[in-house]
């Protein structure tokens, strides 16, 4: 049974917009199988590190590579003979208050115009399918035959959206996924809060200020080592000048704590100091930049897969990065991007790595 249901109104003059969808689905999935498959680097998605340092290559040592260099795997499904029935539910919602009509009234009225409220929702459920019953419920807790889920909430509250006078935005974000692979069951549960500040000062100078508490939390049901829950908190405050509406300057700096709250209790202390710039020439071309230097205090076991979490593909100690994107219109059909970059740290060398990509538009 396959069935799809939307709906989509506004009420209170348009001030409230919703829209919802609903969705049922019933089949059949093979039961995942894969194998990781070298390739030319910048060609692939994964990286391979030896945790164990026994020289076998085992799926829980493949992560997603976080530099084009180290990208030299891909992810192969193999065939397979076991599948499993199933039955799929899919609930989405969304909601958007906007104010900004009240922006030509007095008292509270013109209080609210200033803000603006998204709200997204979204869950996907898969389940065995036993026989011909089917369950359409998608909260339903049956957890003895789930073997699928992924769940996302987001909730951004806007002030002053769109301007660059005090704009301000919240936003909380869960995000929970779970598969079974035929390595065993895989979990992630990723939840934060954000703040943004923005604020633009004589029409020249802008100010930004990023904040940020996010915990994040895997579980794996035959590998051990890579079950963690991570505690992060960033604070990253901005000043750019923008020289005109083609280009700006700007100069930054990062602190983030992060702490496995399971295990060996890793910590990671990080202080980022950078510049970056932005140039947009009417004649269709475009260059951007940017160079960041990294400290990182790091207690535990670098190489493991949570220490590869932490440090997000960097090592201990100082660390330097830096990026190069030129972007050049040929023809009105024809554009080429030339991409660069680099990086080096105080216990390897620099690696450099490029590429030039051209495209044709039909």
């Amino acid at each position: 049974m396959n069935s799809r249901i939307l709906y989509s109104d506004r009420f209170f003059g348009q001030i409230l917009q919703t829209t919802t969808a609903y969705e049922t689905s019933s089949g059949t999935i093979a039961q995942q199988e894969f194998t990781y498959l070298q390739v030319e680097p910048g060609q692939g998605v994964y990286m391979w590190n030896d945790y164990n340092g026994n020289g076998i290559q085992e799926l829980q040592e493949f992560e997603i590579a976080p530099y084009p260099d180290l990208a030299i795997y891909v992810r192969v499904f193999l065939p397979n003979q076991v599948f499993v029935r199933t039955h799929q539910n899919k609930f989405s919602q969304a909601l958007n208050f906007n104010f900004n009509q009240w922006q030509n009234e007095n008292g509270f009225k013109k209080f609210a115009s200033h803000f603006y409220n998204q709200t997204s929702f979204l869950i996907d459920r898969k389940i065995k399918r036993n026989g011909d019953n089917f369950d359409l419920n998608p909260f339903s807790k049956g957890e003895d035959e789930l073997i699928g889920l992924n769940t996302n909430f987001r909730n951004s509250l806007f002030f002053n959206r769109g301007k660059q006078y005090h704009s301000t935005t919240y936003s909380y974000l869960l995000n929970e996924s779970q598969n079974l692979l035929s390595v065993g069951s895989i979990s992630s549960k990723n939840n934060s809060h954000q703040i943004q500040y923005q604020h633009l000062v004589k029409k020249s100078w802008l100010f930004n200020l990023l904040g940020s508490a996010t915990t994040s939390k895997s579980d794996s049901e035959n590998y051990p080592s890579r079950n963690f829950e991570i505690v992060s908190y960033q604070i990253e405050p901005k000043i750019g000048y923008l020289f005109s509406k083609n280009a700006s300057w700007d100069i930054f700096y990062e602190y983030q704590q992060k702490e496995n709250q399971i295990g060996a209790f890793e910590t990671l202390t990080q202080n980022r100091l950078g510049t970056s710039f932005t140039f947009n020439s009417e004649k269709g071309f475009s260059i951007n930049g940017e160079f960041s230097m990294y400290n990182n205090s790091f207690e535990g076991n670098v190489l493991s897969a949570v220490g590869f979490q932490m440090l997000e593909g960097l090592q201990p100690g100082k660390n330097q990065t830096w990026r190069l994107l030129l972007q050049k219109n040929l023809t009105q059909y024809l554009d080429i991007n030339i991409n660069y970059q680099g990086r080096n740290s105080e216990t390897s060398k620099t690696i450099h790595t490029g590429n030039v990509q051209l495209r044709a538009f039909f």
